[in-house]
């Protein structure tokens, strides 16, 4: 497993606006993590990555 950190839009609580923010998540390759990521964050929402985190 490996760790990959990337950069999601989230709604920022009690308004409509967003905010950017890093989050990691481990996964077996780059593929998988994008995937994940879109499932918690929503297609379209990952602003940067996944990349490598080291």
């Amino acid at each position: 497993m490996n760790t990959y950190k990337a950069s999601v839009r989230v709604a920022q609580s009690g308004g409509i606006s967003r905010m950017v923010v890093w989050v990691h998540v481990n996964a077996q390759n780059r593929i998988a993590a994008q995937s994940l990521l879109e499932a918690q964050y929503g297609r379209g929402n990952v602003v940067i990555g996944p990349t490598l985190a080291r």
